[in-house]
């Protein structure tokens, strides 16, 4: 796969696309921290031992979905994180002026998703296929 050209004030970077595996990684570390704070979230709630459960159930049915991935792409953290990691650990210089949602563009790629192709000219996403 191509990398990504990415204008960066005068120079321009090649962003790699991620491999399967660190797809895979960066899935099972949201879903981690995704467990996590739904813990946190339901003892801070008090909610009874079922109800934990229930919601704990719920959350293991949608793991390992890249749809959760892709999604984490249109935060700022998750972004971060998404060109991080095809960058090999580190953020190029010049990202860190980046608008949140060139960001979010760039890291889409990175997940091989092409956003002009998810959002017809009006800027809508249905009956896309």
């Amino acid at each position: 796969m191509q990398p990504i050209p990415v204008s960066v004030g005068e120079a321009t970077v090649l962003v790699p696309r991620l491999t399967v595996q660190q797809v895979i990684e960066l899935s099972v570390l949201r879903d981690e921290e995704d467990r996590r704070s739904l813990i946190d979230d339901a003892d801070a709630a008090g909610l009874e031992p079922d109800a934990k459960m229930s919601m704990l159930r719920t959350h293991r049915e949608q793991r390992g979905l890249s749809s959760l991935v892709v999604r984490s792409a249109f935060t700022v953290d998750g972004a971060y994180r998404i060109v991080k990691t095809a960058m090999g650990g580190s953020m190029p210089e010049g990202f860190e002026t980046f608008d949140p949602s060139d960001l979010s563009t760039v890291a889409l790629g990175c997940l091989g998703v092409d956003l002009d192709e998810l959002v017809d000219e009006d800027g809508s996403a249905e009956g896309k296929a």
